[in-house]
């Protein structure tokens, strides 16, 4: 029973334990599944805390960047209208509107993304927007000519700038550079007004480049002169200087109208600046002798210098002098000093004013210096400068040959220096004809020789050879030796006693052309007596030969008295048939008149009216010789070639020749002009 009941409470004590062991269990579960709960959630807090935390505070807005960026935009949207206003001109045009609206866009978008972008950086889009600023600004300056700059490997716009910069890129990129010198009231002297060959043009497709330099205002432009009536002398002569007359003559005469006043005037209107314009002032009413006390003229033009003598009826010599000092055309000197008195109407005490050519000019030795240097002393000197251009092997190209003023010559302003510069040496270049060699050859000065010679190959008139190869450089002062093709080789047959169709049929089979002409002679008639080149001679293959052909012996008349001409004419025919049939009849009524053998003789009567026609004359003397020949070959023609000026392959001697009537006996000599 104890045992029983021992076995009874140790089951209730095991149950009570499992089920409290199941309670603490299940506890325990979940204590752990809410211990994971929490452990999850404290993740997730974390993990939300720490996107949280990678998110910027929202950025405030900046009034200056804002301020910026506005004219970022503004100024690209700038520079689109002037390119598409300024830039409507230019051979560019299209490329720079495409490029205009491309930096708008990009401007646009630059702007709308610094603005709407929450994690903008304010040093960055600061930056960002100064230089999109300054490149359009620098663009629209550019575009509108304010900002020059250079183009590397183009043709630069030289309008406005000084000699001395052309001078300095024209060596740098080996142009030659000529100069045109021009007036002009808007360009300051020494500075260029044009240029033949557009700014961006690339400098590898040019080899000159011709600029017109400012010499200041045209001395004989046509201007529009006022009306000076009335006007007092301090108008006048402002006038003058600012519409820069150059011919001015004023006089000063007793009136009653207001002292120092314009009283007549010989011209208004348009007119030139160097025509003479008389100006007659008043004196007023009451003129007096008395000595004048004399004014400072020292610095004065030389107009309003005289202006002011004649102005106090004191007379005047000028003399013209250097200084150092004193710029040209303005007094550097006067004998009566200011403060003196000067005599008025007096011609033994003159007063003698020195008038400035500006400084004594002394030249360098221009040889041994560059041209950059040669060209500054020139606008400093106020110079004028030419430069010539010539091929030499001895000197370096872009060095001084000559000059036209030694060293130590002493000049003045305005004077011309001259300057030849060396090419270097000068190389053949390949000549598709003889006439693009000629021109090459005249414009460089390069003596050349022509020599003919025949050739089956080469047509006729073009060149067979030349005695210097392609490339090869030409010395100084030699000559270039030209063989020009006479085309091919034909022989003259000897026609003479020949029919006209033996002949034909000879000149055809020599390739020669043929002209006939008659004439009276003992020969058979219809047989060739002599042609106008001679039997075995060399000629070109088209050469014209002139035949002569016997008309038989000249009929004689015989005129007896007493009887008409009809009668003559039958008598004499019928006594000449009697006589030559009874020649040996003395008893004859009639004594026959004994024929004497005629001479041969050519008819001068037959002439052709020649005109040496323009589209006879070629730039080939050859050429020109062998159009006359053709065109007339009737008349007996040989050529001369001289040289005698300007104009190859004219006729120098056209007065004999042209519109004259040339018979077919003589020969004539056409004198064409080689160079």
């Amino acid at each position: 029973m104890e045992g029983n009941r021992h076995n009874k409470n140790y089951q209730n004590y095991n149950r009570k334990k499992n089920k409290n062991y199941s309670k603490n269990r299940n506890y325990r579960n979940n204590y752990n599944h809410i211990e994971k709960e929490n452990i999850k959630r404290d993740d997730e807090v974390k993990k939300e805390v720490s996107n949280t935390s990678s998110i910027p505070p929202k950025s405030k807005s900046h009034p200056i960047i804002n301020f910026f960026l506005f004219l970022t935009l503004l100024s690209s949207l700038a520079f689109f209208g002037i390119s598409l206003w300024i830039g409507q001109d230019s051979a560019n045009f299209f490329q720079g509107l495409v490029s205009s609206i491309i930096l708008v866009i990009f401007s646009i978008l630059f702007v709308a993304i610094c603005a709407t972008n929450r994690s903008r950086k304010k040093g960055t889009v600061f930056l960002g927007s100064i230089f999109l600023l300054l490149f359009n600004l620098f663009g629209g300056l550019t575009t509108l000519g304010i900002v020059n700059v250079p183009a590397i490997g183009q043709v630069e716009s030289f309008t406005n700038k000084s000699l001395t910069d052309v001078v300095k890129w024209a060596e740098k990129n080996k142009v030659t550079l000529n100069q045109d010198y021009e007036y002009s009231d808007m360009v300051p002297e020494y500075s260029i007004i044009s240029q033949n060959v557009d700014s961006g043009t690339k400098v590898k497709d040019i080899s000159e480049l011709t600029v017109s330099v400012s010499e200041g205002p045209n001395p004989d432009k046509e201007i529009i002169v006022s009306d000076m009536d009335g006007w007092d002398s301090e108008r006048v002569i402002q006038y003058v200087e600012d519409n820069y007359l150059n011919n001015v003559d004023v006089k000063f005469e007793e009136s009653d109208r207001a002292q120092y006043t314009v009283i007549d005037q010989n011209k208004s209107g348009t007119m030139k600046r160097s025509d003479k314009l008389e100006l007659t002032f008043s004196l007023g009413e009451e003129v007096n002798d008395d000595d004048v006390k004399m004014d400072d003229l020292i610095g004065m033009s030389e107009f309003e210098a005289t202006f002011y003598l004649k102005q106090h009826r004191i007379k005047y010599d000028i003399k013209k002098v250097f200084s150092k000092k004193m710029e040209r055309g303005y007094v550097t000197n006067q004998s009566v000093k200011a403060g003196d008195m000067a005599k008025v109407n007096n011609d033994d005490e003159k007063v003698v004013l020195s008038i400035s050519k500006g400084r004594s000019i002394k030249v360098p030795n221009l040889k041994k210096m560059s041209m950059v240097e040669i060209t500054n002393w020139i606008v400093e000197n106020k110079l004028k400068l030419e430069f010539v251009y010539e091929y030499d092997d001895s000197i370096k190209v872009n060095q001084v040959i000559d000059v036209n003023y030694d060293k130590g010559k002493k000049i003045e302003q305005g004077t011309t220096i001259k300057i030849t510069v060396s090419k270097g040496s000068l190389v053949m270049k390949n000549f598709k004809s003889f006439d693009e060699f000629r021109e090459w050859a005249n414009k460089y000065n390069i003596p050349y020789e022509e020599k003919h010679e025949f050739s089956d190959d080469v047509p006729q008139g073009e060149v067979i050879s030349y005695s210097y190869k392609k490339g090869e450089a030409i010395k100084n002062g030699d000559s270039i030796i030209v063989t020009i093709s006479d085309g091919s080789e034909r022989k003259v047959p000897d026609l003479v006693g020949m029919t006209k169709k033996e002949a034909i049929e000879a000149l055809e089979e020599a390739g020669l052309n043929y002209n006939f002409v008659t004439q009276n002679s003992n020969k058979e008639k219809n047989t060739v007596i002599k042609q106008s080149i001679s039997a075995g001679s060399k000629v070109s293959d088209g050469t014209t030969i002139t035949v002569t052909i016997s008309n038989g012996k000249k009929t004689e008349y015989r005129e007896e008295s007493n009887s008409n001409s009809s009668n003559n004419s039958s008598n004499s025919n019928h006594s000449n048939t009697s006589n030559n049939s009874n020649s040996g009849n003395s008893g004859s009524s009639s004594t026959p008149k004994p024929e004497v053998p005629s001479t041969p003789t050519c008819d001068k009567s037959i002439t052709t009216t020649v005109w040496i026609y323009p589209d006879l004359i070629s730039s080939d003397p050859a050429t020109t010789c062998n159009n006359i020949k053709n065109k007339y070959s009737s008349v007996n023609f040989s050529c001369s070639y001289v040289s005698n000026g300007p104009g190859i392959g004219l006729v120098v001697n056209s007065n004999d020749i042209d519109g004259h009537q040339l018979n077919h006996c003589d020969t004539y000599t056409l004198k064409i002009n080689k160079g």
